[in-house]
């Protein structure tokens, strides 16, 4: 995950930006309890909102824990948590652990080969209870890693790899509603890796590094429709959900949230050299 999947907190009431606060806090705390301090660094917007949204849909039990934080020492934190929670923590992991692997062999440094060293063990364990996303995400990234060394690396290729991998994250489980939540996760996917390119263009530009704009004949600030495109698919899927808890909150994240980065990067360098 890129970080790309927020909300846009000048949009959200009080009430709305305290709900995200404790949803993210309670990821953070799972994450130290059952993992450790180290893996609080990997914590993510995106997996907050994995939370909001599976907990959308199946409602499940909630418990509020306060807690004293580290980060934030001078007063108490408070967190919410449920089986989603400790779910996108275990994702958070599995991300995590890949990532280490791929900044060592990009990077070569040696704190990015201890930490995947670090997270092994922790991996191995959730991939005996979650093999299904597990070997999502080992496949696809074998698979991008492989489309993005070859010659005239295929752009689409690329771009749906991450659809596929980001579509089995959002299946907690096979029910009902798999076919929509796969549906779901793998336009955000492609969204995301798109994202992730538009935002990289000028670094991959001096690295060397794949990039599919490149292929597309595209720059950053000609992306917006192009991303608009599944992302609309997405939104598409989830207007047809039955989500009532936190509905207005995962819509500023998908429908003004997602968009804040890039608005900023690519608007704002528009803006200034205008």
């Amino acid at each position: 995950m890129f970080g790309y999947i927020e909300c846009n907190r000048s949009k959200l009431s009080k009430e709305e930006q305290e709900r995200y606060r404790s949803v993210y806090c309670g990821l953070c705390r799972n994450l130290k309890l059952r993992y450790g301090e180290l893996e609080r660094m990997s914590l993510s917007y995106d997996m907050t909102f994995v939370i909001l949204f599976l907990s959308s849909l199946y409602e499940p039990k909630e418990e509020t824990a306060d807690f004293r934080c580290g980060i934030h020492p001078l007063r108490p934190r408070s967190g919410v948590e449920n089986r989603f929670t400790e779910y996108a923590a275990d994702m958070t992991v599995a991300l995590a652990y890949y990532k280490a692997l791929d900044d060592w062999k990009d990077e070569k440094k040696a704190g990015k080969r201890w930490y995947g060293d670090r997270l092994k063990k922790a991996y191995a364990e959730v991939e005996k209870v979650y093999p299904r996303q597990c070997k999502a995400i080992t496949d696809s990234l074998q698979e991008l890693d492989f489309i993005e060394q070859a010659p005239g690396a295929n752009a689409d290729q690329a771009i749906n790899c991450s659809g596929r991998m980001l579509s089995e994250l959002f299946v907690y489980e096979e029910d009902f509603w798999s076919n929509s939540l796969r549906a779901f996760g793998y336009e955000l996917g492609r969204f995301i890796y798109l994202m992730d390119a538009a935002m990289d263009y000028k670094k991959d530009m001096k690295t060397g590094n794949y990039n599919p704009l490149f292929e597309m004949k595209k720059k950053p600030e000609e992306m917006e429709p192009i991303l608009g495109l599944p992302l609309g698919n997405a939104m598409e899927v989830f207007e047809k959900l039955p989500l009532v808890q936190d509905e207005h909150l995962l819509r500023n994240i998908l429908y003004g949230g997602v968009w804040q980065q890039y608005y900023a990067k690519i608007r704002g360098k528009e803006k200034t050299d205008g």
